[in-house]
């Protein structure tokens, strides 16, 4: 009911999509134009490797041609980014520490300033079928919005690099040869989703505890966990269901698909978050104009060892 629930809140709030694409488009700019200092030091290092005719090549690939294939020059790719690192550190390390903070910290902080306006616009509309415009709650909640989103990419850093390592330790076995080139796709989008899923799992009750709460990220990260707990597995299927889809369509359209399927896929992943915050503290809300969903209470969600003595 999760999943089904928040594909009518995304049909009715489409609007929110464009909201979110514009908006990130914008910080794509802004990190765009603070990297072009950058700029020539790393060209002279991608042309060292010649890695544009490497990414040329595996982005016109499709998994119609040999999948086989299509990892391997998707490691060689990664082996020659890797290399170009390398020389980065070895030439301007500054321009190599500079880019890193602009890619790995500065664009995802400027995307997480999103979550928070976002989900109070959501929350109003799910409590009493309420507008409220983007922009003013950005304004009127960018201390909480900024807190909130500083928290979630120091998070993030440490999971970025441990699905790197594993993932790139994945790929490392398709040059190898026998069986394991046949399961490779399958393990390798296997661990992207599993990773991916659970990590935006965990913390998919954090923004909206925030805006349900109306108090600083800092004292909702734990209830966010707690409402998350009371519907894990059906929190978990769900998103795995989107980012399995999201991973797969893009394999299958070439990786430029990703322009247009990872903005779709963070909005369904909102309207999920809202959802199941909703569902999960046992409160009424709209999915849409014409339906109201009345989930299970509170006390009926957590295990009665933990509510016998109110009963």
């Amino acid at each position: 009911m999760i999943f089904k629930n928040s594909l009518k809140l995304f049909v009715a709030n489409f609007s929110v999509f464009w909201k979110l694409l514009l908006y990130k488009l914008v910080a794509i700019l802004i990190c765009a134009a603070l990297l072009i200092p950058a700029y020539f030091s790393w060209a002279e290092a991608f042309d060292s490797v010649d890695f544009s005719r490497l990414i040329i090549d595996f982005s016109t690939k499709t998994v119609f041609v040999n999948i086989s294939v299509l990892l391997r020059s998707l490691f060689v790719v990664i082996e020659a980014f890797l290399d170009a690192v390398v020389i980065m550190y070895s030439t301007n390390a500054f321009m190599l520490f500079y880019t890193a903070f602009i890619v790995l910290f500065l664009l995802p902080f400027l995307f997480g300033l999103s979550a928070i306006p976002t989900g109070e616009g959501l929350y109003s509309y799910m409590a009493s079928l309420s507008k409220s415009s983007f922009m003013a709650n950005f304004v009127s909640k960018l201390g909480r919005s900024a807190l909130y989103s500083l928290i979630r990419t120091l998070l993030l850093l440490p999971f970025l690099a441990i699905l790197f390592v594993g993932g790139y330790y994945i790929l490392s076995l398709v040059n190898q040869e026998g069986i394991i080139v046949i399961f490779m796709p399958i393990i390798l989008v296997l661990y992207l989703v599993l990773m991916l899923t659970l990590f935006t799992t965990l913390l998919s009750g954090f923004m909206p505890a925030s805006v349900a709460f109306n108090i600083s990220p800092i004292f909702t990260f734990r209830k966010g966990l707690k409402a998350v707990s009371r519907t894990f597995l059906r929190v978990f299927s769900s998103i795995f269901v989107i980012f399995f889809f999201t991973v797969l369509l893009s394999f299958l359209m070439t990786s430029f698909s990703l322009i247009a399927l990872i903005p779709l896929a963070s909005v369904a992943i909102i309207m999920l978050e809202m959802v199941m915050f909703f569902e999960s503290q046992g409160n009424r809300y709209y999915v849409d104009l014409d339906s109201i969903v009345t989930p299970r209470k509170l006390e009926q969600c957590d295990k009665f060892s933990k509510v016998k003595n109110i009963i």
